[in-house]
């Protein structure tokens, strides 16, 4: 397995903001506010500030029954990590956690990919 290179807070930040407005602010818009009902906010929403885990899964494998993708085969690991953590920090949220490019490789192994 290749080196997966580790990310400051910061890094993961910079990166994340320049990702999501690539890919994700199409539908959750530049502000986190979305489109309700049909592209939820993510600003103060319960998946960007619950638990991380679910956030990884429905960024990486795309939401069943609903308007959001699966990103996972789109965009790299580091690239997902950036955005994931980006959505939990930015407009508020303020999570002050992150994940890594490597949780982003062992949550897709583990899932058998």
């Amino acid at each position: 397995a290749h080196q997966v290179e580790t990310l400051t807070l910061e890094q993961l930040m910079k990166q994340g903001k320049v990702g999501y407005e690539k890919n994700c602010a199409a539908c959750h818009q530049v502000t986190g506010l979305g489109i309700p009902p049909v592209f939820p906010a993510l600003k103060g929403s319960a998946i960007a500030l619950g638990d991380i885990q679910q956030h990884v899964e429905i960024v990486i494998n795309g939401k069943a029954g609903t308007a959001m993708g699966a990103f996972g085969e789109q965009l790299t690991a580091t690239e997902l990590a950036a955005i994931i953590t980006y959505e939990r920090n930015a407009w508020g949220n303020n999570k002050g956690d992150s994940i890594q490019p490597a949780e982003i490789v062992s949550f897709k192994q583990a899932q058998g990919e």
